[in-house]
């Protein structure tokens, strides 16, 4: 096959491709492609140009109703029931964001193909239904250089739907760089923009969570790391939000959120980091002894061989704090002496790791 012929093959699938000739007969294609209508005389010229013109007024139609359907079907049930369709089985879910928009399609189709042959019959008169099958024997050679010289309307479309492809991969980064250069008022705005399309992006509202956790618009931030859990489905932000609350919730208050986050938490190695996280805070309040309790009740558990998801060093450093505020100074020599031996490079600190850097 030469390009010539390729090129007619890429034609007779092409939505220019209307009508074809065959032993004196037009037959004509439908907005259903696979539709045929035949009419018992070669029809003239002037009537195939206007057909063909109002083929592609009908298929314009046909598209923009479909892409509207998408649309309306995206931001009237996909986005705004997506946490309830997360929780239905993959069959029902399969169901309901397959079958029910290819039924409705399938309808538009249907319809769109109803009027355009109301519109042959008043504009031709009447045919015989057959199978559309062009052939490149039986190609009308006008209508193939008249393709050839007729801007391609897809490529920009197909230009468009890249542009918006690489807007939804790219902006999240940026928005990432946007955080880490710090600039928060930036990472907000276009966190904004990407979520009015996309509303149910968790990453998109863990970033916007922590550009305005570092304006100290906590609420706020604590609303959008509730939004990122509630639309994620694999990772989770409640530590994040348990980091936020430290910042302005009271000393008791907090404590209490720090014991309700332990109590609730059913994984026993992350239980462990969030009793050691609640240490780390006891200790920048200089709540010595409760501290104090929490590290020997962690080196106790990792010296048994639990499996714990703190730093060793760390926690025997932050004892050594403690236990030297209390007045224990051997014990606090020993822990000091543990924890340069554990770790010999490390630069302790006491802080909070709760919030993630996105």
């Amino acid at each position: 096959m030469d390009i010539n012929d390729l090129r007619k093959q890429i034609f007779l699938n092409s939505q220019y491709c209307t009508y074809y000739n065959f032993n004196n007969n037009t037959v004509l294609a439908g907005i259903m492609r696979s539709n045929g209508y035949r009419y018992s005389v070669r029809l003239p010229e002037e009537k195939l140009k206007n057909v063909n013109k109002n083929y592609r007024k009908f298929t314009t139609i046909m598209n923009c109703v479909v892409a509207l359907e998408i649309i309306l079907y995206i931001y009237l049930v996909i986005f705004p029931y997506y946490t309830q369709l997360m929780k239905l089985p993959f069959i029902a879910v399969v169901l309901l964001l397959s079958l029910i928009p290819l039924m409705a399609l399938y309808l538009t189709y249907i319809a769109v193909n109803y009027l355009y042959e109301n519109y042959l019959s008043r504009y031709i008169g009447t045919f015989q239904r057959i199978k559309f099958k062009p052939d490149i024997r039986y190609i009308d050679e006008k209508a193939f250089e008249e393709y050839k010289k007729t801007p391609r309307k897809s490529v920009f479309i197909v230009a468009i739907l890249l542009i918006i492809f690489c807007l939804y991969i790219i902006t999240p980064f940026v928005i990432t760089s946007y955080n880490n250069k710090g600039k928060f008022d930036a990472a907000i705005k276009l966190s904004n923009s990407y979520l009015m399309f996309m509303p149910v992006a968790p990453e998109i509202y863990a970033q916007r969570a922590f550009a305005k956790y570092n304006l100290k618009q906590y609420a706020d931030a604590i609303k959008d790391y509730q939004k990122a859990n509630e639309y994620s489905l694999s990772d989770n932000f409640s530590t994040d939000i348990l980091g936020v609350k430290v910042s302005y919730l009271p000393y008791k208050k907090m404590l209490d959120e720090f014991d309700l986050a332990i109590d609730a938490e059913t994984d026993k190695p992350f239980k462990y980091y969030l009793m050691c996280e609640k240490a780390n805070y006891l200790l920048m309040h200089k709540d010595y002894r409760a501290a104090y309790n929490i590290y020997t009740n962690l080196i106790n558990l990792y010296n048994k061989g639990q499996k714990v998801f703190i730093s060793p060093p760390s926690v025997h450093y932050n004892r050594a704090l403690a236990a030297s505020a209390l007045g224990y100074q051997t014990q606090a020599k020993n822990d000091f002496d543990i924890a340069k031996k554990m770790c010999p490079d490390c630069k302790f600190s006491v802080g909070l790791t709760l919030i993630e850097k996105p």
